[in-house]
């Protein structure tokens, strides 16, 4: 009876408001990225109908976050898809090597086994989790969430919808979706709203909510390409190539490579100062940066995409108000060292999921949804903070190596090549680059 009243009351609501037509759906989620998808995965798997609105017309067009670690892959086994994951991701063993090097045909500077590969850590990494970790950008990732969302059956997926404005109440949430393909707008009514729109989140907005910290730390870009780079890469398999070439001042060096299909597809991560240095989105520019890279400009290189981003440091001190909830890079932004972002994200997801779940079916209290913001946010604050030590940590490797602002090429080379000298002070240099390499 109660359901009965309010069904009639939000009825008289909407005539009072001249609401005509009004979508209603247990859970609307907003944005299909890593954190929206998997949320609507989860939900779908357990039973919970719902709404998810994109207001792109597809999903990620650039590769984006990559590494998926094992607590994130256990969570896709809880999905139901792992096998599919670990099928279209680089496998763990072919992850293995941080590489440092004047270029890939240059001088090799150090090598570093990293992601549970190196024989002192792989047992740790086995004994962890049943599942291992894999490399697997956005543009594959995403793709394959959607699928399996369609294939549940249970999701009112819509690609194409912006978000635009809610209102909350007791009851529920309204929210203005506009159609962008027939430039309409709809009205959708939700017990909950999720909003996991991303760094721009228009949700976290609407809902009264803020960020602290700060944005615009440095700028970067991401060149995508695809090379064949077997002859430079196989024998010492690896995701990220360091590049540390001489006169250059950014920790990337010249542009640091992720490595998203071996050997052959890549993004090669350039910062600059935009106070001294253009980026040109030229194509002769472009690749004229990813031979440098290389070190042979004899390699065939297409370009992909590209795209200009900031490193940015800034965590929502709560992650919802009322009934609403957001997640993922609405409430958490970060460099991606360590790479944390994503498998943070779907952490969150996963983690408010099968609360919404039991809530909606009566089996618990709405104040269960009170631990959500409590128990992620946190992490939320620990993700930001680590990322951003590790880039201050990652700055020493340029200085062990001899390199310092404003360094000429000559003078780098000069100074690099003091790395290789016999006695003490060569020792020390090359004790202080392990000591480097060790914490990143």
């Amino acid at each position: 009876m109660l359901n009965v009243r309010r069904k009639i009351f939000r009825r008289l609501q909407c005539l009072k408001e001249g609401i005509v037509n009004e979508i209603s759906v247990p859970v609307l989620i907003v944005g299909a990225g890593p954190a929206g998808l998997a949320t609507s995965l989860l939900l779908s798997r357990y039973g919970v109908a719902h709404m998810l609105v994109e207001k792109y017309p597809g999903t990620a067009h650039t590769p984006r976050a990559h590494i998926v670690n094992q607590r994130t892959v256990e969570i896709f086994r809880h999905m139901g898809i792992e096998d599919r994951l670990l099928a279209v991701g680089t496998p763990q063993h072919l992850m293995s090597n941080n590489v440092w090097s004047t270029s890939l045909a240059g001088l090799e500077v150090a090598r570093l086994q990293t992601w549970g590969t190196s024989p002192d850590r792989a047992a740790d990494y086995r004994k962890a989790s049943p599942s291992p970790m894999t490399n697997c950008p956005q543009t594959v990732l995403e793709p394959l969430l959607v699928a399996a969302i369609i294939e549940a059956g249970v999701c009112d997926l819509r690609f194409n919808h912006e978000f635009l404005e809610l209102r909350q109440d007791d009851s529920g949430v309204t929210a203005t979706i506009r159609d962008r393909s027939a430039g309409q707008d709809l009205t959708v009514r939700s017990q909950y709203l999720v909003g996991a729109d991303g760094g721009r989140s228009r949700v976290l907005d609407q809902a009264g909510l803020t960020v602290e910290g700060d944005a615009g730390l440095a700028e970067a870009a991401n060149i995508w390409f695809a090379a064949d780079l077997t002859r430079y890469l196989s024998y010492r398999p690896g995701v990220l190539y360091w590049n540390v070439s001489p006169g250059t001042d950014f920790m990337v060096g010249a542009g640091t490579l992720i490595c998203h299909k071996p050997w052959s597809e890549f993004v090669m991560v350039i910062m600059y100062d935009p106070n001294r240095e253009t980026i040109s989105d030229r194509e002769d520019y472009l690749v004229g940066r990813v031979h440098k890279v290389i070190g042979d400009s004899s390699v065939e290189v297409t370009l992909k995409g590209f795209a200009l981003w900031q490193i940015n440091a800034q965590v929502a001190p709560r992650y919802s108000a009322g009934r609403v909830l957001c997640m993922g890079d609405a409430v958490h932004r970060h460099p991606p060292t360590n790479g944390l972002g994503l498998n943070t994200s779907i952490a969150d997801a996963f983690n408010l999921a099968w609360k919404l779940a039991l809530v909606l079916d009566g089996r618990a209290a709405p104040s269960l949804l009170e631990t959500y913001s409590a128990e992620r946010q946190p992490v939320g604050r620990q993700v930001v903070d680590r990322a951003i030590t590790s880039v201050g940590e990652m700055a020493a490797i340029p200085s062990a190596l001899g390199f310092a602002p404003g360094q000429s090429e000559s003078e780098g080379w000069a100074a690099l090549a003091g790395l290789y000298a016999p006695g003490e002070e060569g020792e020390r240099r090359r004790k202080a680059l392990r000591d480097a390499i060790e914490l990143t």
